[in-house]
């Protein structure tokens, strides 16, 4: 007895429905562990002391290869015929095709930056002109092709790809999770035409990243804090940093209060600005005045005003420095934003400035003071560091020594064996010239020009532009830290500045239709 077309039929539809509800179920799993994934790298970052150590590196290196596979595996999971709902087609304004187009080519441009960046540090491994032997301190030397980028460290070289490899799939996974909207966004949408939620324009995937980053940089900040009026040195209370000097050396989990220093700059300017494009949304200013009740959103105010006070408690010169300029700036932004605001709003403003600088001389200037006093002893003792950091960028203009051969390098330059060799130049735009030359310093700088210029000429998430312009001043301060000390050779700084600039590759000018 055969078997009838339409039986054969029904067979099939059974079988598509049964399919789809497999991928329907994989899609909802994978969202819901790249969001995990992210809020992980988040906190475990700086609490790894800082992911200094090999163990930790790696740790960040799988969750940014899990990310970036997810994203990868996104098409297929996608049904027939349907597509996720996503930000940037819903920001299109009055000319939905020009900017959807517009902000394809973005994508397309910085995946291009991006696969350019990872190829050049690939080639230079693979093309390595020398093989370093750490434990007999010896070169063996290889054939190269010299109009390739080339490396004079291949096993540093390896290590960094892989490295800038799990920070790509990270930057990549996180920017997709938040240019997607929620299901129930989604479904907000497409019943009433308007996907935010809860009074606010920005949306939830957004506010709950920057509660992340808000909640893990106090609870740090607490435990510096904490940390040093205690007096101790050890790391979190439990680990004796391998190159301890003085109890003024380390800062919460990092045995460099440089570093933390750094971190903290770049984190509270970014929560700041948050909390000021939540509190000023015009949905959520309609929302108080039908008596909605309020949120804990007042909190980040606090959050940041801890957080600014530890680059001078951390004893951080640099960090002092840098901490003073941006109080300036964010000032004037604010200043800007209610200029036509009572006096009080404006005096208030300043107050909250003086409380930052008041508090932080209260907890740290004692052991601040006599370090500015001697900032340039400080910084003529590098120079013959940076000295030898010149020539070693003039006898490699091109394609520089390669990535992450710096610390192999310096041994030859170093004006005599008296002096101390250096595995970080303390300056992060002169290592980047010497190990990635000026063909992969102008791809790096192509790819940051590139995220900070989003919010012109693309569409996305409709971002405030005081929010943008406190990001803006986020990065801005960590730049400024690369010309004196070297903030991006550590990976959990440059996996925080990456994902401030994974939000400012989101957001957009343009309002929601």
């Amino acid at each position: 007895m055969g078997v009838s077309g339409e039986d054969w039929g029904y067979g099939f539809d059974y079988f598509t429905m049964s399919f789809e509800g497999v991928k329907r179920r994989i899609r909802r799993f994978r969202e819901w562990l790249t969001e995990w994934l992210i809020y992980f790298a988040i906190v475990f970052g700086p609490w790894a002391f800082g992911t200094t150590q090999e163990w930790s590196i790696r740790v960040m290196n799988c969750v940014g290869y899990a990310l970036g596979l997810m994203v990868l595996v996104k098409p297929l999971l996608r049904s027939r015929g349907r597509r996720s709902l996503r930000w940037e087609s819903l920001s299109a304004g009055n000319e939905p095709v020009r900017w959807q187009r517009r902000e394809r080519q973005f994508t397309r441009l910085l995946g291009l930056g991006t696969c350019c960046i990872l190829l050049y540090c690939l080639i230079s491994a693979w093309n390595a002109r020398v093989i370093y032997h750490p434990n007999e301190w010896s070169f063996e030397y290889r054939n190269a092709i010299t109009w390739l980028p080339h490396s004079y460290d291949q096993a540093a070289s390896w290590d960094i790809f892989w490295q800038y490899l799990g920070l790509a799939g990270f930057f990549w996974g996180l920017r997709d999770w938040l240019l997607t909207l929620t299901p129930k966004e989604a479904e907000r949408f497409q019943n009433e035409g308007s996907p935010s939620q809860g009074g606010s324009r920005l949306p939830v995937r957004l506010r709950r990243l920057f509660w992340v980053l808000a909640v893990n940089g106090t609870v740090l900040a607490i435990q510096g804090l904490v940390q040093r009026c205690e007096g101790g040195y050890k790391l979190l209370w439990v680990v004796v940093p391998r190159l301890h000097i003085s109890d003024l050396d380390e800062f919460g989990p990092y045995a460099y209060r440089s570093n933390a220093a750094q971190y903290f700059n770049m984190l509270w300017p970014a929560v700041l600005g948050f909390w000021w494009a939540y509190v000023s949304s015009p949905r959520r200013k309609r929302a108080e005045e039908n008596v909605v009740p309020r949120n804990h959103v007042g909190a980040l105010l606090p959050c940041a005003l801890i957080m600014a006070i530890c680059p001078i408690v951390s004893s951080s010169r640099g960090g002092a420095i840098v901490l003073g300029i941006n109080l300036i700036l964010a000032a004037g932004i604010f200043m800007v934003a209610k200029w036509r605001s009572r006096w009080t709003t404006k005096a208030m403003i300043f107050l909250l400035a003086g409380t930052v600088i008041g508090g932080g001389a209260l907890l740290g200037w004692k052991a601040l003071a006599p370090r500015l006093e001697k900032i340039h002893e400080g910084y003529e003792d590098r120079e013959g560091v940076f000295v030898a950091g010149r020539y070693m960028a003039d006898d490699n203009p091109v394609f520089g020594l390669g990535p992450g051969s710096f610390d192999t390098m310096y041994q030859l330059y170093r004006r005599s064996e008296a002096d101390e060799w250096q595995a970080y130049m303390h300056n992060d735009w002169l290592q980047t010239l010497i190990t990635f030359g000026w063909v992969g310093g102008i791809l790096i700088g192509f790819a940051g020009v590139l995220t900070l210029s989003h919010w012109f000429w693309s569409g996305g998430i409709n971002g405030n532009k005081f929010f943008v312009m406190l990001l803006w001043m986020s990065l801005g301060g960590c730049l400024v830290h690369a010309r004196f000390d070297f903030p991006f050779q550590v990976h959990s700084v440059l996996a925080l500045f990456l994902v401030i600039c994974a939000v400012l590759s989101c957001l957009s000018r343009r309002q929601l239709i």
